[in-house]
């Protein structure tokens, strides 16, 4: 009976031992969290990539998009492709990129404030997106306003002959859009609004078409950025009069601020920089936001720009959308809106 007892009692040990080798040996690792499995490399990018630029070819906006793009080449490893689609002060680009535009991090736009910051406030076409409907990259450069008259003008010679002759008198001045989205429109609606002058803004495609219709007599004045105006201004094509920034611009040293002259803190300006459609891949964009710093801060670029007036100012991240916002509180006060 004891054998028999032992025996069994055996035979039930190496059952368990046999059960509890092979449970050891069909258990299912542990898979690693996602955080710290390692991601598959990113095939980025494997075409060219494109940068829509609102405005048309041969302004200040579209001449700095193609110096950077140049670079950017060298950086990201593609050819970029700029292509203008232009209207709605800039709009018509902006929408395609937020509606219809796959995020696949093969196009990118050029974004230009106040008119893409200030769309919804537009009282003639206000705009269903903001800032907060693209993916933000970079700002590239900070480009401040100025007023020009021609060399051979009568009827006014520096800024304040121009006030007073504009609030009994018609001024024409072109502007690629109008209203609260527009720098150039903004610059003398501030004048209308504070000072009881008649200036009327005649609707173009870009700032290009603002200067052709200048010099050829169509408007009377030239409400531009530095850098649309810098080469002319140094030829003596036309005279600028009076700049909208804190301080006198190191490019332009003898052009007195709008505060020097009397005529207020009025600081104004268009800020270019880049965005993505929403929903690109963070990887992507990481991919992108590294050679678009790099192309940006490139000294070759930095020079070429300030060569042509436009003087590099990159931000990125919390700050660049700070600034947008900083720049819609500050036009936002300029109309009276709330």
């Amino acid at each position: 009976m004891k054998k028999r007892l032992s025996v069994l009692l055996l035979l039930l040990s190496m059952v368990l031992m046999i059960v509890s080798g092979c449970a050891a040996k069909t258990e299912t690792p542990s898979t690693p969290s996602s955080t710290t499995a390692p991601s598959a490399e990113v095939k980025y990018p494997t075409k060219p990539i494109t940068i829509m630029v609102g405005y048309s070819a041969g302004g200040s906006s579209d001449v700095m998009v193609r110096i950077l793009a140049n670079k950017l080449e060298k950086y990201i490893g593609q050819p970029i492709v700029v292509v203008n689609k232009t209207g709605a002060g800039g709009w018509v680009a902006w929408e395609e990129l937020i509606k219809s535009t796959t995020p696949d991090g093969y196009t990118i736009s050029l974004i230009n404030t106040p008119n893409i910051t200030l769309g919804a406030f537009d009282s003639v076409n206000p705009r269903a997106y903001t800032i907060d409907d693209v993916d933000l990259l970079a700002n590239q450069v900070t480009d401040f306003n100025v007023i020009a008259i021609r060399n051979d003008e009568k009827r006014y010679t520096d800024l304040g002959s121009l006030v007073e002759y504009a609030k009994t008198n018609t001024v024409l001045s072109a502007s690629s859009a109008t209203g609260i989205i527009s720098d150039d429109a903004t610059v003398v609606e501030y004048f209308n609004m504070n000072y009881k002058t008649d200036f009327e803004i005649i609707q173009t495609a870009g700032a290009k078409d603002n200067e052709t219709m200048f010099i050829s007599g169509n408007s009377d004045v030239l409400v531009a950025n530095i850098a649309d105006v810098l080469a002319a201004s140094k030829n003596g094509s036309y005279k600028i009069i009076a700049i909208f920034s804190p301080e006198r611009s190191k490019l332009l040293p003898d052009v007195p601020t709008v505060k020097e002259l009397g005529f207020g803190d009025a600081y104004m300006f268009s800020a270019r920089g880049y965005a993505l459609p929403k929903g690109v891949d963070p990887a992507i964009k990481e991919k992108i936001m590294a050679a678009l710093e790099s192309a940006i801060n490139d000294p070759e670029v930095v020079n070429k720009l300030n060569e042509m007036g436009a003087q590099t100012d990159f931000m990125k991240g919390q700050e660049y959308y700070d600034f947008l916002k900083n720049n819609v509180n500050l036009s936002k006060g300029i109309y009276g809106i709330k």
